[in-house]
C-alpha cells in the first residue's frame, strides 16, 4: 500500500487545497447604485434587494448596495422638499405672474391711460391670486394707483403716495420674486 493510500488527505496530490471560487459583484448592487442618481425609486429597491444578496459566503457589492440606499434616500427627499417649497411658494402664484406683468407693461408713464391699464390689471392679478398674502398685496398696490390716477384728475397728489408705492412694490417684489 502506498503512503497516499494509508493517510488519505483532502488536499490533493501537491498537499495544498484548491482556491475557492472567485465571488462576482453583485449586478444588482451595481444597477442599484447606478438607478439611484438616474430613478432615485427604482434605485432604492434595486439596492434594497441587493442589500440582502450580498455578504459573507455570498455575492460581493454589500457597500455599493448600500451606498445605493443612501444616495435614493438623499435624492428622494431633496425632491420631496423641493417639491413641498415649490407647492407652497408664492413665487408661481397666478396673482403674481399677472400683476408683475401688469407693472412691466405700464413701463415708467404717468399718465391717466396708463395708470387705469394698471390698476385694472393689478384688480385682475388680485382676483387670480391664489395666495391671500399676494391678493392683499396686489390690491394695496391697486389702491396705490387708484390714488395715483384721482391724483392725475384732480391734481391733489396726496402726501407719501410715492413711499407707499415703493413699499407696497417691495412687498409684492418679496413675493413674487425668486429669493425675494
Amino acid at each position: 500500500m502506498s503512503l497516499d493510500e494509508q493517510n488519505p488527505t483532502p488536499y490533493g496530490p501537491q498537499g495544498y487545497q484548491a482556491a475557492p471560487p472567485q465571488q462576482s459583484t453583485s449586478g444588482l448592487a451595481i444597477a442599484g447604485l447606478i438607478l439611484a442618481f438616474v430613478a432615485a425609486p427604482l434605485g432604492f429597491i434595486l439596492s434594497l434587494i441587493a442589500v440582502f444578496k450580498t455578504g459573507p459566503g455570498r455575492a460581493k457589492g454589500r457597500g455599493l448596495a448600500i451606498g445605493g440606499i443612501v444616495v435614493s434616500v438623499i435624492i428622494i427627499g431633496g425632491v420631496t422638499a423641493l417639491g413641498v417649497a415649490l407647492a407652497t411658494s408664492t413665487v408661481a402664484d397666478p396673482g403674481c405672474v399677472a400683476g408683475k406683468n401688469a407693472i412691466i407693461q405700464s413701463g415708467s408713464k404717468v399718465d391717466a391711460t396708463s395708470l387705469k391699464t394698471t390698476l385694472d390689471g393689478l384688480n385682475a392679478a388680485a382676483a387670480k391670486a391664489k395666495h391671500d398674502n399676494v391678493r392683499v398685496a396686489m390690491k394695496a398696490l391697486a389702491d396705490d394707483y387708484a390714488q395715483m390716477l384721482d391724483a392725475t384728475k384732480t391734481g391733489n397728489v396726496p402726501a407719501g403716495i410715492v413711499d407707499k408705492i415703493t413699499a407696497d412694490a417691495d412687498t409684492i417684489d418679496s413675493l413674487c420674486t425668486v429669493g425675494g
